[in-house]
Order: C-alpha cells, then sequence, then structure tokens
C-alpha cells in the first residue's frame, strides 16, 4: 500500500501546533483550564502536563493552569454572523455531497460549482482544526458563485467525518492523531477526482486553508506539483527543506496580531526567495488568528474582506 513519506519531526511539529491551539485557547477565555489540560494531555500523548510544558507551549500561567479543580471558561461570544453567505438552493449553482475515492476508501467532500458544463478552475478547500463546518462548505458556495468548483475535502473521513465530532476539542483531538501522510494522501487523492471530473478544467486546481488547514495548503504545494496556486491563511510553515519542491504560486496571508503564527512568516518567506518562488506574503494589522471565520468571535470583517479579494485576485492570476 502507498504512503507518503513523513517526517516525524513534521508529525510532531502539527500536534505541537495544536497544542498551542489549545492553550490559546484557555488564555482567551474559551475554554477551562481543566478541559485545555486533557486536551493538550492526549494531543501530545502525553500523561503528565506539566507547567514547563504549559510554558513551553505558551501559557501564561502554568502553575495555575495545573490546579485540580479548575474554574469553567468564560461563555465564548455568539457568531458574529449567520456564517451563510450563498445559500445552497442558489439558482447559479449546484451543490452535492461527494464520495472521493481515496487509498484507503472513501473521501467525504462537499462540492458546490457553477450550474453548466464548464469546463471550470477549481478549488480544493482545507478546513481548519474543528473538521468540516458550515462556514467552509459556505466559502465552496461563495467560490461557485464566481466561476470556479469548490471541494471542500472533510480530512476527518478516516476518523468517520466530521459529523462525528459535536465537540470541537474532540474534532481537533482527531485531527492531531491523524497521519500527516495519510492527509497529503487525501487531498492528492481529491486532486486527481477533480482532474478527472467533465467540468473540470485541465491543469486549473488550486488550494485554499485556514488555521491548520493552511498549514495544509502550504505542504500540499510542497507535494503535489498538479496544484497552480494556493492561499494559505495563518498556516503554520512546512518543512522549510521541502520548499525548493513548490510549483505553485504561494499567498499566505497572515493577522499582525497572530504571533505564534506570523512570526513564522519571514523565515518561510526567506525560504521562499532563495528558491526563486513565485510568492507573495500579506500581513494584516490589528487582525488576530481565525480572522476570516465569519463565525467566530475573531472575525474582522475589513480584514476578511481585503483578503477575499486578495485570494481572488491572485486564483485569477495563476489559475
Amino acid at each position: 500500500m502507498k504512503r507518503e513519506r513523513v517526517n516525524m519531526n513534521d508529525a510532531w511539529r502539527l500536534k505541537r501546533y495544536l497544542a498551542e491551539e489549545m492553550v490559546e485557547e484557555y488564555e482567551e477565555g474559551r475554554m477551562s483550564r481543566r478541559r485545555m489540560i486533557s486536551t493538550v494531555s492526549r494531543i501530545l500523548g502525553v500523561a503528565v502536563v506539566s507547567p514547563a510544558l504549559l510554558s513551553s507551549l505558551g501559557c501564561a500561567s502554568p502553575e495555575q493552569a495545573n490546579v485540580e479543580e479548575p474554574e469553567e471558561a468564560a461563555p465564548v461570544p455568539e457568531s458574529t454572523t449567520e456564517g451563510v453567505t450563498v445559500q445552497p438552493e442558489d439558482p447559479d449553482i449546484e451543490v452535492s455531497e461527494v464520495q472521493v475515492p481515496g487509498e484507503e476508501g472513501a473521501i467525504r467532500a462537499y462540492q458546490a460549482r457553477p450550474a453548466g458544463e464548464g469546463p471550470f478552475a477549481s478549488v480544493i478547500l482545507i478546513h481548519e482544526n474543528r473538521g468540516l463546518k458550515e462556514h467552509t462548505r459556505d466559502v465552496a458556495r461563495r467560490f461557485a458563485k464566481l466561476g470556479y468548483t469548490g471541494l471542500a475535502v472533510d480530512l476527518l473521513s478516516r476518523s468517520g467525518g466530521s459529523e462525528q465530532f459535536a465537540d470541537e476539542a474532540e474534532a481537533t483531538t482527531a485531527i492531531s492523531e491523524l497521519d500527516p501522510g495519510n492527509v497529503i494522501s487525501d487531498l492528492r487523492s481529491s486532486v486527481t477526482w477533480l482532474q478527472d471530473q467533465p467540468y473540470a478544467q485541465e491543469g486549473r486546481i488550486g488550494a485554499i486553508g485556514w488555521c491548520w488547514g493552511g498549514g495544509q495548503a502550504w505542504r500540499l504545494a510542497t507535494e503535489e506539483p498538479r496544484i497552480s496556486a494556493i492561499s494559505a491563511f495563518y498556516g503554520p510553515n512546512p518543512p522549510l527543506e521541502a520548499v525548493p519542491n513548490i510549483q505553485a504560486a504561494t499567498l499566505g496571508i497572515y493577522g499582525g496580531e497572530d504571533a505564534r503564527i506570523t512570526d513564522q512568516e519571514p523565515e518561510l518567506e526567506e525560504a521562499l526567495a532563495a528558491a526563486g518562488k513565485t510568492y507573495e506574503m500579506k500581513v494584516f494589522d490589528g487582525a488576530n488568528h481565525a480572522f476570516f471565520n465569519d463565525t467566530g468571535d475573531r472575525f474582522d470583517p475589513e480584514a476578511a474582506e481585503q483578503a477575499w479579494s486578495d485570494t481572488l485576485d491572485w486564483f485569477d492570476q495563476y489559475l
């Protein structure tokens, strides 16, 4: 059975990234201390989450975080919008749940494409660390409304699908347990499936991802030469030694207040420049991590609108 090559340091890096996300959730009052410690323990596969480990993950008060009876998290602010920009019933598009053949079974995905025969350029959408949610489906419909086929891949398919995880922390833990090579394999299978569709325009496939998915968009670009362009929103860097393999035109989008991720950007930009790649990096001052997600309390309408416009311009040029 063919498997993508996995660098164990890369696998640990992705687990650490997800653990840092949980610490950040706790620091911002979205998660109780007890839940944060439990989730970090499961993500990293450690029995004891020590104050030293918490500190290394960015916890500002690791001793306080490690108490036996933690307080509950503050209520998470309600969504800023309903999260639906384009209705599934829009007459200009066609939507469907599809099954993409994978190396180890079917991969679930949500497809939105323009009504008509095409051919259309295609975009693979890679979800955040909570699994495939309605927000990502809505972005697929936005792409369809603009003339692209959008394929939002459920990368928790091997774990039964995102709908199996009503609790978002459980979904994040499940994502941390994914084999990085299998994730890329499923994305590459999705590229192959798209190429075989009669409405897909040959040689015009891009990818977009957010958060953990932004990191997967970078990694896909290092492994898949059929990807022509990517837009990676506030995702962790790919292995820098793999940057010379990138053939896609790459757009990196970051929040100025998202220091944990944005501080990594200079070394990635340096690697892209040294390898002579086509790229652009954009940092939105005042915007935080997850600023594009209009269902969350970090949503920044102005930054999101500009980043969306930049993404469309990028895909218009390179897809």
